[in-house]
């Protein structure tokens, strides 16, 4: 087969070659000028199609909240001539429709505490028709019903969480509960998110090394759908330094009858704990409250764990020496 030269067709386009043969020349000429009547003549005809709009809803009910999404775009059936649909086309995806939801019910949705409405789209067909021009004839709108699904806004106090991690300096401890100042905020937002808020967390806080009291204004975490009052809170973390301290307290029978006498060996126990500075002084034996418990003796056990009924709140790192103790039943008759 002979080698086909593409350069050769090509010449064709060139205007050079154009005007040298004529008859191509003016043959192209009149293909283009009865190619553009004949899009004149088209644009000039009057059609009736369908077009895709999308939709803004405006002017939602005050104190109220939708639940479900509604559609984003309208198809209407309009009827124009050519030139307006084409001018149309080219400015559908920059003009959307405005559904006014207020002004379009009269208030209906406003004014009632029913949750959910169904809405025949056709009976706005004239409000709608207003935002285009008079060159345009709306004949049907889809979808046919539009669905609102309403949710009631409530208030309410939560609780603010501290969202802390807190590392100390060596000997220094937490001395009290990391507290926010209010504690609670006021909330707002649709009945059906507020009844799972079980609180309102502040912004991460990190802190490192710490070795004094902190106090510093934070900020609350965004909660998407719901309105918070209070936007910062105060953050106090009370921070002291410790010192580690003994006491030798006693260790009593829990229930034991009166007519049983038992001996605990030992009878008091030493207890170590870490104290901060500031209540050193305060520290006393009656703070604490240690027994074993009869019904282990009962159970023939022949140790006694000790338990702790009440220890001061403000030590930590508390440990009992020894935790377990021995004992013997004496026996109280006369001879």
């Amino acid at each position: 087969m002979k080698k086909i030269h593409f350069d050769k067709y090509l010449n064709y386009l060139t205007f050079k070659f154009l005007r040298q043969d004529r008859h191509v020349f003016i043959y192209l000429v009149c293909v283009g000028i009865a190619t553009l009547f004949w899009f004149l003549n088209a644009l000039s005809k009057n059609y009736t199609v369908d077009m895709d709009f999308p939709v803004r809803y405006t002017n939602m009910p005050k104190n109220r909240v939708l639940s479900n999404v509604p559609p984003s775009k309208f198809t209407l059936q309009v009827q124009a001539y050519g030139f307006t649909l084409l001018r149309q086309k080219m400015n559908v995806s920059f003009s959307p429709i405005y559904f006014d939801v207020n002004n379009f019910t009269n208030g209906m949705m406003e004014n009632s505490k029913q949750p959910r409405y169904n809405i025949q789209t056709n009976q706005y067909l004239g409000k709608i028709a207003e935002q285009f021009s008079s060159d345009i004839r709306i004949l049907a709108i889809k979808p046919d019903t539009l669905n609102f699904n309403f949710d009631q806004i409530i208030r309410r106090n939560v609780k603010v969480f501290p969202n802390v991690e807190l590392d100390l300096e060596r000997q220094y401890q937490q001395s009290g509960l990391i507290r926010t100042i209010p504690d609670s905020v006021e909330v707002s937002g649709p009945r059906a998110l507020l009844d799972t808020l079980r609180f309102v967390p502040t912004r991460k806080q990190s802190f490192r090394t710490v070795s004094e009291t902190i106090r510093r204004n934070v900020s609350l975490e965004e909660i998407e759908g719901v309105k918070i009052a209070t936007r910062r809170v105060v953050l106090n973390i009370p921070i002291e330094e410790y010192t580690e301290s003994q006491l030798l307290i006693p260790v009593e029978v829990s229930d034991k009858p009166d007519s049983v006498n038992i001996k605990l060996f030992p009878n008091k126990v030493k207890v170590s704990f870490l104290i901060g500075l500031s209540r050193y002084a305060e520290i006393k034996p009656s703070d604490f409250d240690l027994a074993v418990a009869w019904e282990d003796i009962q159970a023939g056990k022949n140790r006694l764990k000790i338990d702790s009924r009440r220890l001061p709140p403000f030590v930590k790192s508390i440990r009992l020496i020894p935790e377990e103790l021995e004992f013997i039943i004496e026996d109280d008759r006369n001879d």
